[in-house]
C-alpha cells in the first residue's frame, strides 16, 4: 500500500507538468500554493525556500486543528506523531525521534519545561494563544542546538509586538466546546498602541475539561484479563474496569501575559512576562497495582514563571543589515501529586530553571554569499526529588555556541550550509551510588563539544518545480537524566537507570524533497536516512526495582529512514478571467464565463482532493532489532472547499496496524477515522468573526495510539464535535 501511495504521487506531482496544455493561459490553468513565512529562519522566508522540509499552521487552519497539547495540535502533520501518555500530555513525535532528539521553542528560544524527561509531562507553551506553528523535519542543529538533532517545533505568539497596530486597540477573543471530554476553552489576546512607538500586549486563556468519553473499554483485553475480582468490582472508578470513559484524565489550564515593546522604523525592544497553571491527571495502570487495595490517582499541577526580552534592529552594525537578539529566564515546576484517602500527597517534585539568550547577525550580501553568524549561551538547573520518584538529584548544565549560515545563489540553484560548535558541560551534587547511576566521584562531571553541518540545496529545474536536498552531519550531547538518573518514577511506572559513560550521540542523514508549487496538482514528497551512532535509547529491561519495570539509557547504532507525501489535486484555477464589461472577480459569473477579457483576478474559490501519508522504519543496526513506539504507516484523502466565507473538509484517515515491534511491546491494531470541518467567516462592523465545527472520529471507533506508553488503559477519545467562535476586530 505505502509504494502505491508514493507512486501515486510521484506521478501525479511530475504528471502535473506534462499534462498541462503547453499553450493554455496561466491565469487560467494554473494552482499556486500559498507562501508561509518561516520566523524560525534567519531571513524569514517562504517554507519552499528551505532545503530542509519546513511546514507551518496558521490562521483557519490552525484554529481548526488546535488541541489542547501541543502534540494533540501536530498529530496527522506529515512526518508529525504525539506521544499521547494522557489527555494533557503529549509532546511531538518527528520521523520516529522525540523527547531529546525534538527542540520546542517558543518564538525561538528554549520553553524550558520538563516535557523531554518524561512523555507524562506536557510541554508548557499554550497553543490556544498562538499565532503559528512551525515544524522543522530532519536535523535543525545548526541553528538551535544539539537537542534538535531529529526537528524543531516553534510555537509563534505576538507576547512581544514587534510592530505598531494598524489600529489604536486591536485583539481577538475565541472560544471552543467539545463533546468528547467537555472542553470549555476561551482566549483573548490584545494589542494597545499606548503612544505613537509603545505597545501594550495582554493575553490569557483557560481550559477545562471533563475524563475523556470513550467508545468502549479503557483497558485493552490482555489488561482486562489479568483483573482480579476486586479490580473488576469498581466498575468505572479509578483502578476499576472502566467503560466509556477513562478515569482521571482531567484537564485545568490558566495562562497569562502581559508585553510592552518600543516600535519604530530601525526595529524594536520589549519584554514579556507569563504565568502557566496547569493540573492534569494520569490514568491507571492495573499492570502495576496491588490487585486488592484500590491504587491512588496521580495528578500533575504544574506551575511556570518566564520573562522574556527581545529586541531587533535594521543596520546595527557596518556590514550587517540586521539584529536579532533574545533572552528569557524560567522558574518551572511541577509536583506530582498522590490523591490518597488521607489527602494529596506530593510523591516527586519536578524543578527546573534557567536561561536561554541568543544573538545573531544577518550580514549584508558579500558576492554571491547571504548569511547570519550568531551565539547562544544556555543554562539549566534540573531536579527531580521526593519519597514518590527521587530518581534525579540537582545538576546544572551550561552551553556555549557559536554558529554561521550561509546561502549561495547560482541560479537555478541555490545552496544552504551551515555549522554549529558547542560546547556542553553537565555535572551533579553527589556522588552516592544509591542515589545516582555513578560508580565513582570522577564521573560528578562530564564535558561534550558536539560538532555539527549541514549542507542542502534547492533546483528549480523547472517552471514551477523544485528539487531539495539536505546532508547533514550532527553530534547530540546527552542529558543529564540521561547520565546521571536512577530511581523510581511512579507516574509513568518506571525505574530510571542512566549511564555516567555515556558518549555523544552521532547522526549521518541526507533528505530528499520533491516540490511543486503551482498547476493543477501541487505538493511535496519527502524521503530520509538517518544513521545513528551511540543512539541514546531508553530501553526497557526484564529486571524489576521498587515494583516498577527497570529502563536503563543505553547507547545503540541505529537507522531510521521513511518519508511524506503531502499532494493536493485542484479542480478550479487559481485565476479567473475577468470579463471586461463586468469586473466582478467575485460573481459566479466571472468564474465560469466564457467571455473574453483582458484582466485576470485571483480565484476566491478552491475545491481539492488532498493526499497525504507518512511511513518511518526504525531498527538497531547492529542486532537488526526493531525500535520501541515507532509510528505505524499513517495515509489519508479528503475533500476540501476553501471560499471567501466557507470552508469545508471532509477527510478519510487510515492508520495502519503496528506490527513492527520491540521487545517487551506489544502490537497495536490499525483504525480508521471519518472526520469533517466546517468554517464560515462573518462580518459585523468592526469585528469579523469564524465560526468553526470539527468532526473527529464521526464513527465512534475503538482506536490506541502506538506511540503512547499507555496505549492499553487509554484509547483515543470516541465521536468528537468541537465547535468555536474567533471574534478579531
Amino acid at each position: 500500500m505505502k509504494n502505491s501511495i508514493l507512486a501515486l504521487s510521484i506521478a501525479s506531482l511530475l504528471g502535473g507538468r506534462l499534462a498541462a496544455a503547453p499553450d493554455a493561459p496561466a491565469s487560467t490553468s494554473t494552482t499556486h500554493l500559498d507562501e508561509v513565512v518561516v520566523t524560525a529562519s534567519p531571513f524569514q522566508r517562504s517554507a519552499a525556500d528551505s532545503a530542509q522540509p519546513v511546514s507551518v499552521l496558521a490562521g483557519k487552519n490552525l484554529k481548526l486543528k488546535l488541541g489542547p497539547t501541543l502534540g494533540d495540535t501536530l498529530q496527522g502533520e506529515p512526518g508529525v506523531a504525539g506521544s499521547g501518555f494522557t489527555a494533557g500530555a503529549s509532546r511531538p513525535i518527528i520521523r520516529g525521534l522525540d523527547n531529546n532528539r525534538i527542540r520546542v521553542l517558543n518564538n525561538g528560544v528554549e520553553v524550558f519545561d520538563v516535557s523531554n524527561l518524561s512523555p507524562d509531562h506536557a510541554p508548557s507553551v499554550n497553543p490556544l494563544i498562538s499565532q503559528s506553528v512551525e515544524v522543522v523535519r530532519g536535523t535543525a542543529t545548526i541553528l538551535y542546538g544539539s537537542g534538535a538533532i531529529g526537528g524543531v517545533v516553534n510555537v509563534v505568539d505576538n507576547r512581544i509586538p514587534v510592530e505598531i497596530p494598524v489600529t489604536r486597540f486591536s485583539g481577538e477573543l475565541d472560544s471552543r466546546f467539545n463533546s468528547a471530554d467537555l472542553e470549555r476553552s476561551g482566549a483573548g489576546s490584545f494589542n494597545l498602541a499606548l503612544t505613537k512607538n509603545i505597545v501594550l500586549h495582554l493575553d490569557g486563556t483557560i481550559l477545562r475539561t471533563d475524563d475523556v468519553a470513550i467508545p468502549g473499554f479503557a483497558l485493552d483485553s490482555r489488561m482486562r484479563k489479568m483483573l482480579s475480582p476486586e479490580q473488576r468490582a469498581r466498575g468505572n472508578r479509578f483502578g476499576g474496569d472502566p467503560h466509556g470513559i477513562v478515569p482521571n484524565t482531567r484537564i485545568f489550564t490558566r495562562d497569562f501575559g502581559v508585553g510592552l515593546s518600543f516600535v519604530n522604523e530601525r526595529g524594536f525592544i520589549g519584554a514579556s512576562f507569563s504565568q502557566l497553571l496547569s493540573e492534569y491527571g494520569v490514568p491507571d495502570d492495573p499492570e502495576v497495582d496491588d490487585p486488592v487495595v484500590p491504587p491512588d490517582p496521580v495528578h500533575l499541577d504544574v506551575r511556570k514563571r518566564q520573562l522574556n526580552v527581545r529586541g531587533g534592529l535594521k543596520d546595527p552594525l557596518p556590514g550587517f543589515t540586521n539584529l536579532d537578539a533574545k533572552f528569557v529566564y524560567t522558574n518551572y515546576r511541577h509536583d506530582e501529586v498522590d490523591g490518597t484517602p488521607q489527602g494529596d500527597v506530593i510523591g516527586s517534585t519536578f524543578k527546573t530553571s534557567g536561561i536561554d539568550s541568543r544573538l545573531e547577525l544577518v550580514h549584508q550580501p558579500i558576492s554571491i554569499f547571504e548569511g547570519s553568524v550568531g551565539a547562544q549561551v544556555f543554562y539549566k538547573q534540573l531536579s527531580v526529588l521526593g519519597a514518590g520518584g527521587a530518581f534525579l538529584q540537582p545538576t546544572r548544565t551550561t552551553q556555549v555556541a557559536g554558529f554561521i549560515f550561509e546561502e549561495v545563489k547560482l541560479d537555478p540553484v541555490r545552496l544552504q550550509v551551515g555549522v554549529r560548535v558547542e560546547h556542553q558541560s553537565t555535572s551533579i551534587n553527589t556522588d552516592d551510588p544509591a542515589l545516582t547511576s555513578l560508580t565513582s566521584a570522577s564521573q560528578k562531571n562530564r564535558d561534550f563539544t558536539p560538532v555539527s553541518a549541514a549542507l542542502g540545496g534547492i533546483y528549480d529545474f523547472a517552471q514551477d518545480y523544485a528539487l531539495a536536498i539536505t546532508g547533514s552531519y550532527s553530534e547530540r550531547a546527552p542529558t543529564s537524566e540521561e547520565l546521571f538518573a536512577r530511581g523510581s518514577h511512579d507516574a509513568t511506572f518506571q525505574f530510571l537507570i542512566g549511564d555516567p559513560n555515556l558518549p555523544k550521540e552521532k547522526e549521518l542523514g541526507i533528505d530528499v524533497s520533491l516540490r511543486k508549487k503551482a498547476g493543477i496538482v501541487t505538493g511535496s514528497l519527502s524521503a530520509y536516512y538517518n544513521r545513528f551512532s551511540d543512539f541514546i535509547d531508553f530501553n526497557s529491561t526484564d529486571a524489576f526495582e521498587n515494583g516498577l519495570r527497570v529502563f536503563n539509557y543505553t547507547p545503540k547504532k541505529a537507522d531510521f529512514y521513511g518519508g511524506e507525501a503531502l499532494v493536493d489535486f485542484h479542480f478550479l484555477p487559481r485565476s479567473v478571467t475577468v470579463p471586461a464589461a463586468r469586473g466582478d472577480a467575485k460573481s459566479v459569473r466571472s468564474i465560469v464565463a466564457k467571455d473574453v477579457g483582458t484582466d485576470s483576478a485571483p480565484n476566491p474559490h478552491d475545491l481539492y482532493l488532498e493526499i497525504k501519508g507518512d511511513y518511518v522504519h526504525a531498527k538497531d543496526r547492529a542486532t537488526g532489532e526493531l525500535l520501541p513506539r515507532i509510528t505505524p504507516l499513517r495515509y489519508s484523502g479528503a475533500l476540501v472547499y476553501q471560499g471567501e466565507k466557507v470552508g469545508a473538509r471532509m477527510e478519510v484517515q487510515r492508520v495502519n496496524r503496528q506490527n513492527r515491534t520491540a521487545e517487551f511491546e506489544t502490537e497495536t491494531p490499525g483504525y480508521t477515522f471519518l472526520n469533517a470541518s466546517f468554517s464560515y467567516t462573518f462580518g459585523s462592523g468592526p469585528v469579523t468573526y469564524d465560526l468553526y465545527l470539527r468532526g473527529t472520529n464521526l464513527t465512534n471507533q475503538e482506536a490506541r495510539d502506538h506511540n503512547s506508553f499507555l496505549k492499553e488503559v487509554l484509547p483515543l477519545p470516541g465521536r468528537s464535535i468541537l465547535v468555536g467562535l474567533k471574534a478579531s476586530f
